[in-house]
């Protein structure tokens, strides 16, 4: 499972964003006002609406007065490679290591592969003056000068010839001109002219701007912590969470230990009409829009019925059980009367999304919810899921979410 999951995730784990002009080319926070809307706030910042709701999280276009919104600076997305460190980025698209850690909220420089991160176009004009030479002061490092002058780290290891990143009190840099043509960073936007060779590996094309990303944040263990705990308490597989920070299953967490999470950013994807749901794949979306313990509204895609269930295991699927013994009555209604193996098209609302998946009802194997007249769970299945049995996509369940999400023919 893990393998297959990890995968999936590092395949596509954050979104593609378009290079679109802006009035100001600087992330910065602002205070929602009375008569804003997120059509007007896009607008005047020339960002997209999606992009808006995506780096703050945004689950309606509800705004509030008095609301902070982050409005993300104008940048294309770069995908770490093995390999990659920030100021290896930095350099290679003429930006600088804080510019990339503000623009995405960075809380740690350890990257992922296959981490998505916004690469700011960089603009100051107050910088100093460059096309000089500098002498390094105590504290310098190489990204703070980089900064300073506003060109890459990159580019003052190649004007100077260094070695290495290694500084000394005195020591002479010359600082090398800012170009003012097109930067490097334009190879992440949509261009006709730009053929695969000329991209930037990693750079992506607005293209992919309906996909997940992935971020990081930490955790500090305290007691009684294990990695299914925190992995629950977090909503992401133990499996992930074991990859992330190099443990195995036989690994204990220490009490102060400061531990690595995966935060996944789920993009609003369209669906043909509000009685369809999104056609969110299991393994790099759906399962954590719906991870064990979250609590879901299920409507039945032909009755319209709905009932409450959890999520309360599962892996390659929803392992699911009824909310309560009225949320079991209604199941079985809809199945005719009687529990059954076959399946039928629903609609998962959790988190404030509608999600197109494939139900069976029939109660099996282990159940943690005892009061609701429900012996065992059911499966509930989304794009790209497997079954238990044989690790294999179920062609039914498979048939029958393509209908939930208005895609069958």
């Amino acid at each position: 499972m893990f393998s297959t999951a990890w995968k999936r995730m590092t395949i596509s784990s954050l979104l593609a964003l378009s290079l679109l002009p802006a009035a100001s080319a600087s992330a910065q926070t602002i205070t929602v006002k009375a008569g804003d809307t997120l059509g007007n706030i896009a607008a005047r910042y020339g960002v997209t609406v999606a992009r808006v709701k995506q780096v703050n999280q945004l689950q309606s276009d509800m705004l509030f007065v008095g609301q902070s919104l982050y409005i993300p600076p104008v940048s294309p997305v770069y995908t770490v490679q093995s390999g990659d460190v920030l100021w290896k980025i930095a350099g290679k698209f003429g930006t600088t290591i804080p510019a990339i850690v503000e623009a995405n909220k960075l809380q740690s420089t350890d990257l992922l592969v296959g981490q998505r991160l916004l690469i700011p176009v960089s603009g100051n004009p107050s910088a100093p003056q460059t096309g000089s030479v500098y002498t390094v002061v105590k504290g310098d490092m190489l990204w703070k000068i980089a900064d300073r002058f506003q060109v890459s780290i990159q580019a003052i290891v190649d004007a100077n010839q260094l070695k290495t990143t290694e500084l000394w009190i005195g020591q002479k840099l010359v600082i090398p001109q800012k170009h003012t043509d097109t930067p490097p960073s334009s190879a992440g936007s949509e261009s006709t002219s730009a053929t695969p060779a000329d991209k930037t590996p990693g750079a992506e094309s607005p293209a992919a701007e309906d996909k997940p990303w992935v971020t990081t944040t930490s955790y500090t263990v305290v007691k009684g912590d294990t990695p299914w705990t925190v992995s629950i308490a977090y909503g992401i597989p133990r499996d992930e969470f074991l990859r992330v920070n190099n443990l195995s299953e036989n690994d204990f967490l220490q009490v102060g230990q400061v531990v690595k999470i995966p935060v996944h950013h789920i993009p609003v994807t369209s669906a043909p009409s509000a009685s369809y749901g999104e056609y969110l794949d299991w393994f790099e979306a759906a399962q954590y829009l719906f991870p064990i313990n979250a609590v879901a509204t299920v409507t039945d895609f032909y009755t319209g019925k709905s009932f409450q269930v959890k999520r309360t295991i599962g892996a390659f699927h929803s392992d699911t059980e009824p909310l309560t013994a009225k949320d079991a009555a209604i199941i079985k209604e809809v199945w005719g009367g009687t529990y059954s193996w076959s399946v039928r098209p629903v609609l998962v609302e959790v988190k404030g999304r509608k999600l197109a998946a494939s139900m069976t009802s029939m109660p099996h194997s282990i159940e943690y919810i005892a009061d609701n007249d429900f012996d065992g769970h059911f499966d509930i299945h989304f794009p790209n899921s497997l079954r238990h049995k044989d690790n294999q996509v179920d062609p039914d369940h498979q048939a029958a979410v393509k209908v939930a999400a208005g895609r069958s023919r």
